[in-house]
């Protein structure tokens, strides 16, 4: 008897096409603001953090990110540390073609 299961997983796997590089940015829809996208927390959701160009967010102090990535904006843009996750649907499909330089190592 041939495992469906298995089968179905293999199946899904040559359809789903590229798998996405991580980290990147897309705007977050509920709020109209760009977010950065960490990871996949589950299937359906994407892990991410908050982009900002405030210097704290509540009590917590946001990564500063220097240069800003985004081009013609010249506020320095913020990151929050705590990383949320969301429905995918709540995001919008394109990427945005900004680069985060990551931390430097000394």
């Amino acid at each position: 008897m041939i495992n469906i299961a298995s089968k179905n997983k293999k199946l899904s796997r040559a359809v789903g096409g590229v798998k996405e590089k991580y980290p990147h940015f897309r705007y977050y829809l509920k709020s109209k603001h760009p977010a950065l996208i960490t990871g996949e927390h589950s299937k359906d959701e994407y892990k991410y953090r908050k982009v900002m160009h405030s210097k704290k967010d509540g009590n917590r102090t946001n990564e500063k990110v220097y240069p800003n990535p985004r081009p013609g904006d010249y506020k320095p843009m913020y990151i929050g540390k705590r990383v949320r996750h969301d429905l995918k649907s709540n995001f919008e499909k394109n990427i945005l073609p900004w680069k985060y330089p990551g931390k430097k190592k000394k």
